[in-house]
């Protein structure tokens, strides 16, 4: 009796989490679009008023950010200093896949891989368009983000108590 209750609670504990871990990246998500965003803003800035080299500007861009993004950013400035040879593009799909932790999906890389093909080899007004048109870019997305986070959150929660549930009501 008492393993039946126990093994129960065990299930219904497990797919819960899974639900609550699901509707954390929904959360995530957009939070992580609002940060590209507030780094592109700074790095336009910094690329276009101040002159600042990329790998520094890079740096500079996450300040008052902290989590997976600055990461992203913080990495690819590493990148950039390190190998001399090393193309932004290059830098971005290397920091991909060493930042851990990142929910973003393949529309939001697509958008920063042209962005970043882009970067360093234009002059100012063209990377001034290039920025500001990433950033149009992530702020739709960003849009569609928290659209899917406001329909998705409570389904994904729901759904792991009540398939853990329904799991337990099977196997008693």
């Amino acid at each position: 009796m008492w393993l039946k209750i126990i093994g129960s609670l065990m299930v219904i504990t497990a797919t819960a989490c899974i639900g609550f871990n699901l509707a954390a990246q929904y959360i995530e998500r957009p939070k992580q679009i609002r940060q590209l965003i507030s780094c592109l803003s700074a790095l336009k800035s910094h690329i276009n008023y101040a002159a600042t080299p990329l790998p520094e500007a890079l740096n500079i861009c996450t300040n008052g950010i902290t989590g997976p993004v600055a990461d992203l950013f913080h990495t690819m400035s590493e990148l950039l200093t390190t190998n001399g040879w090393l193309t932004p593009q290059a830098a971005m799909e290397q920091s991909f896949n060493e930042v851990n932790n990142l929910v973003l999906k393949k529309s939001e890389q697509e958008v920063l891989a042209v962005f970043s093909a882009n970067l360093g080899g234009m002059n100012r007004e063209e990377q001034q368009k290039s920025l500001n048109l990433a950033h149009e870019q992530l702020s739709r997305i960003q849009y569609e983000a928290e659209k899917l986070c406001e329909q998705n959150v409570k389904m994904y929660r729901y759904l792991g108590i009540c398939g853990g549930l329904i799991v337990v009501i099977v196997l008693v």
